[in-house]
């Protein structure tokens, strides 16, 4: 486990910071999360999602299928709306957390009425931080935000050869298009579960994107994704900080085929 005053100095570019203080030998680099550590709650007014991304059917369908006795839409994952959860009390929100919302689900499958209906209930809560994601970030362009609203999006990769089979939203190079068109002074960025990638295009992603915030790590399931090696991760972690972006670790750990026999190796 790394000390969190490391994390801490080097994202926020502090240079003084070697990759050996970042990554001490025999560490790993190991720190896991849930979802989101600064999220305070979540908040599902929208639930279900037709993406069919190969690593949420063992964690985030797995969780709703246990829902069943409550909601059958929710147990097979369909979108759906939940009318009575727009008016819910809503817990405070601390200084640097915020709001999950359609944390269970995607929001580009809500149609415009009802996403208005979520943002007119964001506006009520204007003390509270919100954030709101998508893999298909051209569907924010259909409402307009106020400002305590946080908009992200996943990009995984910047290598659209390696995501065949592996969900149905857009590529992520037409996500990085489609979110770097979205006027919206507040962004974040998750690279996980984090597929191979060319570092330089990554970094020329992130710094045009501008994002307050990047989670990065690896699948958290044995889903044997296309992954890079966790040298690779390391060293764009590092990239990112020393540029002066705030990058929160989550699952960190080898590459799934770094740990086989080297004859045995794709």
């Amino acid at each position: 486990m790394i000390e969190e005053s490391i994390f801490e100095n080097n994202n926020r570019g502090d240079t003084s910071v070697n990759k050996a203080q970042l990554f001490p030998k025999g560490s790993g680099m190991a720190k896991k999360t849930n979802m989101y550590s600064k999220s305070k709650k979540q908040w599902n007014p929208f639930v279900g999602c037709e993406h069919d991304c190969l690593y949420c059917q063992s964690s985030f369908q797995a969780q709703l299928k246990r829902r069943r006795k409550n909601c059958e839409k929710c147990y097979i994952f369909i979108p759906h709306t939940h009318p009575e959860r727009l008016n819910a009390s809503l817990p405070k929100i601390r200084y640097g957390q915020f709001m999950f919302t359609v944390s269970s689900g995607d929001i580009a499958f809500c149609d415009e009425d009802y996403f208005e209906k979520i943002i007119a209930r964001i506006r009520q809560e204007p003390k509270k931080t919100f954030l709101i994601q998508s893999k298909n970030p051209r569907t924010f362009n259909r409402v307009k935000f106020p400002d305590n609203v946080i908009l992200g999006t996943t990009l995984e990769t910047n290598r659209d050869d390696l995501y065949e089979g592996i969900s149905k939203a857009p590529k992520p190079s037409q996500r990085y298009r489609d979110f770097l068109e979205v006027q919206h002074p507040v962004k974040m960025v998750t690279i996980e579960p984090v597929i191979d990638f060319d570092e330089n295009i990554m970094i020329d992603w992130i710094q045009n994107l501008d994002p307050c915030m990047i989670w990065l790590g690896y699948d958290s399931r044995k889903n044997h994704l296309p992954e890079p090696p966790l040298e690779k991760v390391k060293s764009l972690y590092w990239e990112l900080g020393q540029r002066g972006f705030t990058v929160v670790l989550k699952t960190i750990r080898k590459a799934w085929w770094e740990k086989l026999n080297r004859s045995e190796q794709p």
